[in-house]
């Protein structure tokens, strides 16, 4: 009888052996969907932040041109008895020839922390309106000049984590000759 025995003992080893490698097969998918799922929360984390960064960016953008469209839709803001290199700030600034940009309060409010522009006069002083037609055709073109001007405005919210952007926009104000 001693033979019976043994093969029962074998049988209860063998599936006693079987339920620890359930445990341990089951502990390893446990890990493994715990560590595709903790790396699923930080790529989404990750282009959350992406996204944020994007949108922060293009506002401040955005908020850049506006000071810009607001610099150049007044003609006032432009000095044409200013020399090359005449320099126009906004009040308050350091370093300018005059501090005399004009914004739309709305425009001027919004961007009083952030905002940095200016109007620098370009070289040569007077020049020659850009036209299509041939001068001979443009009859008015010998009448007048353009005075060149560079608009610089430059966003800076990354003290707060609101975005950077810079913009230089050129503009030519057209001048009646001495002569008209």
């Amino acid at each position: 009888m001693p033979k019976p025995y043994i093969l029962f003992y074998n049988s209860l080893k063998t599936q006693s052996s079987q339920q620890g490698t359930v445990i341990v097969i089951a502990l390893i998918f446990l890990l493994l969907t715990g560590l595709i799922s903790v790396t699923s929360m930080k790529t989404s984390i990750f282009e959350t932040k992406m996204a944020s960064n994007e949108q922060l960016k293009e506002e401040a953008f955005q908020t850049t041109q506006g000071v810009i469209n607001a610099i150049t839709s007044d003609i006032n803001n432009f000095v044409i008895a200013g020399d090359v290199g005449y320099k126009i700030c906004k009040a308050g600034a350091t370093g300018c020839d005059s501090t005399a940009i004009a914004l739309a309060s709305a425009t001027a409010t919004l961007t009083a922390n952030h905002v940095e522009y200016n109007i620098t006069r370009k070289a040569p002083l007077f020049a020659p309106i850009p036209f299509r037609a041939s001068e001979e055709n443009a009859s008015s073109a010998k009448s007048y000049s353009a005075a060149l001007f560079e608009v610089n405005a430059e966003y800076d919210g990354s003290q707060d984590r609101l975005g950077q952007a810079a913009i230089a926009q050129g503009v030519a104000i057209k001048v009646a000759n001495a002569g008209q």
